[in-house]
């Protein structure tokens, strides 16, 4: 077990070097180290930062070593495995999912999210190769304070609650989809050295839920590209039937159904009660994951990962068990008309920026007036919207109403002021309304001249 107290000291180690950066170098040499750096820096306009220079090299180390990154440095999976030990203090049982869609989920957010949109881009932009260390800064795609608890609350334990070991690593994580590519042609392997008693000490043990066990006896090597190469099935073989070994490429057997996980795998008697299969109804789990997420992305501040972890969790509580009965039936329902509802404020707001960028006022006032009121969270941004359109129609009325409300929402925004000095040099606003004296002293507040 020394391997896994080495593990453990690595881990708390890119911690610490994590906050060293954040509070004591700063990004004046080094700027943010981020896994998407990759996609949305180098892929997209051919720059070269810190975050490319780690994908880069996670890649090619991959390729040697397996997923050394994901096991020995991520800070995220730490957080998961840190979260499933806790469960198991606590004699909290969580049973871990088997389904396919860790392969196909992670894929589709990688694709969605992070390549095709930056090879669009990189194919109708200019594309210049260029190195910056500096550049994003630290917090570029840091969310804030509240946000990043949440997230990490949701898909570092919530998640890892639900769907059992890494939830989060297995069926969303973008970065570990990419890195499955050269995890498949590694050349170093965990691989059956020894007679295996079938104990299944090995797959008992294993943090991302992998039938450790099944593989090596039926491919002679873990195949699963979830290893992430901790050594803990290896160094808890109470046979020491199992070893972490180089093998040449050349002589290496490749057989693409290896790579997907087996109907047969997960049901031995020791280990059938820690696993829970869903694969037949593993098209609905991914349909109303993506829909849901769809539903949330991008609102409340949410980024992609804390808004599909929350869809997945949902999707996943209403597939679980087949609910038909009342009183039942509500619990799905209420989540379905939850993200129904956020569904049509996302589409209005997506829906009212496009008409206003395309100057159609009416069509951008029904759809942003339907966002603000179903809206739990005010935002100053679309009241402006709402006001320069309902100007631009000959609502002044309208027009000083929501530019008060964006007043009151965002006073500081640069925006905000000039749309209140705007209407107030407007000759049509000083002639033609009554302004309120709680109006007329917003119009004439002392900030605006800041």
């Amino acid at each position: 077990m020394r391997i896994q107290y080495i593990r453990a000291s690595v881990l708390v180690g890119v911690h610490v070097l994590i906050l060293l950066h954040i509070f004591y170098f700063g990004d004046s040499t080094i700027g943010s180290v981020d896994f998407q750096e990759f996609f949305h820096s180098f892929l997209k306009s051919g720059l070269i930062n810190s975050g490319v220079i780690l994908v880069l090299g996670s890649f090619v180390f991959t390729l040697i070593f397996g997923r050394f990154f994901c096991g020995w440095a991520c800070h995220f999976g730490a957080i998961q495995e840190l979260s499933w030990i806790i469960l198991k203090k606590l004699n909290i049982k969580s049973i871990t999912i088997n389904s396919r869609l860790v392969v196909i989920l992670p894929l589709i957010v990688l694709l969605n999210y992070y390549v095709l949109p930056n090879v669009w881009y990189a194919l109708n932009n200019p594309w210049n190769l260029e190195i910056n260390l500096a550049t994003p800064d630290i917090w570029a795609f840091l969310p804030g304070a509240i946000i990043g608890f949440l997230t990490f609350l949701i898909d570092g334990f919530l998640i890892v609650y639900f769907l059992g070991k890494k939830g989060f690593c297995r069926f969303i994580c973008p970065w570990g989809a990419f890195l499955k590519i050269p995890n498949m042609f590694s050349m170093f392997k965990v691989r059956k050295t020894g007679e295996c008693t079938l104990c299944h000490e090995c797959t008992t043990g294993c943090p991302v839920g992998i039938d450790v066990s099944y593989e090596i006896n039926n491919y002679g090597k873990v195949t699963n590209t979830n290893c992430t190469s901790c050594m803990i099935c290896t160094s808890g073989c109470p046979s020491n039937a199992i070893s972490y070994e180089f093998k040449n490429p050349i002589d290496e057997t490749w057989n693409i159904k290896d790579f997907i996980n087996s109907t047969k795998s997960y049901l031995h008697p020791n280990i059938k009660d820690q696993f829970l299969s869903v694969r037949s109804r593993d098209m609905v789990l991914l349909i109303l994951t993506i829909l849901f997420a769809l539903c949330i992305d991008g609102l409340y501040g949410m980024g992609h990962f804390m808004s599909y972890g929350i869809a997945l969790i949902a999707a996943f509580l209403i597939i679980k068990k087949r609910i038909i009965k009342f009183p039942s039936i509500l619990f799905p329902l209420a989540i379905i008309i939850v993200f129904s509802w956020h569904g049509i404020i996302r589409y209005s707001i997506w829906k009212g920026i496009q008409e206003y960028e395309s100057k159609d006022y009416v069509n951008t006032i029904k759809h942003l007036e339907r966002a603000t009121s179903l809206h739990l969270k005010q935002i100053g941004l679309f009241h402006i919207y709402l006001s320069e359109s309902y100007f631009n129609t000959g609502d002044i009325y309208k027009s000083v109403e929501h530019a008060e409300r964006a007043y009151q929402i965002n006073p500081d925004y640069e925006s905000t002021k000039k749309l209140i000095i705007f209407l107030q040099n407007t000759s049509q606003v000083k002639k033609d309304i009554i302004i309120s004296k709680k109006l007329n002293d917003l119009l004439n507040n002392p900030k605006l001249a800041d």
